[in-house]
């Protein structure tokens, strides 16, 4: 029993370590074969995606927790993009959680995300204070810190709970961005009344960068 168990660990492995290397080669005809069909279909839609705005993606994928059929993943992605003639850095950080079926993905949740896109010269050097997980319909505080003072030009800022995640973009309309010159941003939250997970993005600019976050937290009971 023990040996088998092991066997499986091994296996999972086995198809993390392909995962990554197929994800960083760029071996789109590949992937296929690491998902159980209705779980590539789910992947391939989002992953195609980010492809499309990220070309020069870099993946790092290391297990937090293997099981016979599940494991916790840490995955890390760094990429750059160019929205309106300006470069912007991408730093990603996920843990997600991946089910496995005859050493295949059977299904993959994110379980909570960080995101972080700055413009490439910004001095901005910013700290997320937040809750990773809450319960339902609590109050919580989100907080966006800058880490290092700057000179006295105005930075301006805004934060959104995000209904559709499809709607990231960089834009004052969407998130009202009002000028201050506190050292960061913070809001309270209501969480939702029913478990799973809330996404929040928020801005914050400067004359010579901006920075957009993107934080998944978990809701439960």
């Amino acid at each position: 029993m023990i040996n088998s168990a092991f066997s499986k660990n091994v296996d999972n492995q086995s198809l993390i370590n392909q995962l990554e290397e197929l994800l960083n080669q760029r071996e789109d005809n590949l992937l296929k074969e690491l998902f159980l069909q209705k779980s590539f279909n789910q992947f391939n839609k989002q992953y195609l995606d980010f492809r499309r705005k990220y070309k020069d993606a870099k993946w790092s994928i290391q297990p937090i927790s293997n099981y016979r059929n599940k494991s916790f993943l840490n995955i890390k992605i760094i990429s750059t993009r160019k929205i309106n003639d300006q470069i912007y850095n991408l730093h990603t950080k996920q843990t997600v959680k991946l089910e496995t079926y005859k050493n295949k993905i059977r299904s993959y949740k994110v379980v909570d995300e960080e995101s972080i896109l700055n413009s490439q010269k910004s001095p901005l050097i910013i700290k997320i204070v937040s809750p990773e997980k809450v319960l339902t319909g609590e109050k919580y505080e989100m907080n966006l810190i800058i880490e290092k003072p700057l000179d006295n030009s105005l930075t301006a800022s805004g934060m959104i709970i995000l209904k559709n995640e499809d709607n990231k973009k960089i834009s004052n309309e969407i998130f009202g961005i009002k000028p201050n010159q506190s050292g960061g941003l913070f809001k309270y939250i209501q969480a939702p009344l029913k478990p799973g997970s809330q996404t929040i993005s928020a801005i914050i600019t400067h004359p010579e960068g901006i920075y957009l976050i993107t934080k998944k937290i978990q809701v439960g009971l």
